[in-house]
């Protein structure tokens, strides 16, 4: 299986050990893949954007790069390409790259594969991402989402449930007091649930959420990576957490 692979530009600039950790995971399930020279920001339209004109200029540039399927590490990145290229089709009648987000991506292998693993011990508290849930997008249930929690479970870890679980990190709240409000009260949620870590497959919601936390902040490729062997160190998981699993 051959796939664009569309890192983003939080996860090549501030997470390293994430980067590494989706190279391992589609080294070990034998996925080949590119990622194409050239490719730019995706400018989250709500984030960065200057115009909708500029957003769409500037996917549509992206989009001729990609021979493939695209897979993307942060879910800003999926909701932006996934939106901009719905609407370059629509408007151009032209067929357009699918964009698949890393957490369906794989659990989708999980499932094809048949894989399972046997770690134990390790408690995981999702932070769904809030781009993910939108309905349009077709990715998860909005009012119940299972996708991280169903992959976590067949890698071996604990899914817990917490109060507050929908509710937003404020990673792209422009006013920094209310941001940090948010945030603040999405972590003693997430500090209060039991568990041992965060999981995430938002690069804006680890770079939030790991600024006000006292819970080790991951992305789901790192205990992706974790499961099927890859080196703990490399790929940034604590000691700490590591003494709280047990691999029978």
């Amino acid at each position: 299986m051959s796939m664009t692979l569309y890192l983003g530009c939080l996860i090549r600039t501030l997470y390293p050990e994430v980067e590494k950790a989706v190279y391992e995971v589609l080294g070990r399930i034998g996925v080949v893949f590119e990622e194409p020279k050239g490719a730019s920001c995706c400018a989250p339209l709500g984030l960065f954007s200057l115009s909708k004109n500029a957003w769409l200029r500037l996917n549509e540039r992206n989009m001729r790069l990609f021979q493939s399927t695209v897979l993307t590490v942060c879910d800003d990145c999926f909701a932006s390409l996934s939106d901009a290229f719905k609407i370059l089709s629509e408007k151009n009648n032209v067929r357009v790259p699918e964009v698949k987000p890393f957490g369906k991506f794989m659990l989708e292998k999980l499932e094809e594969k048949g894989l399972r693993f046997s770690f134990k011990g390790l408690r995981c508290a999702v932070q769904h991402s809030c781009h993910l849930l939108r309905p349009a997008r077709n990715v998860d249930n909005a009012e119940n989402p299972m996708v991280v929690k169903n992959v976590l479970e067949k890698l071996g870890y604990i899914p817990v449930s917490y109060v507050s679980e929908l509710d937003c990190c404020g990673g792209l709240v422009f006013e920094e007091k209310m941001r940090d409000a948010i945030a603040r009260r999405k972590a003693e949620a997430l500090e209060k649930s039991g568990a041992d870590c965060v999981v995430t497959t938002c690069s804006h919601c680890m770079r939030q959420l790991k600024s006000v936390s006292r819970l080790p902040v991951l992305h789901l490729a790192q205990l992706s990576a974790l499961s099927m062997g890859a080196n703990p160190e490399e790929i940034g998981i604590s000691e700490i957490l590591l003494r709280r699993m047990v691999n029978p």
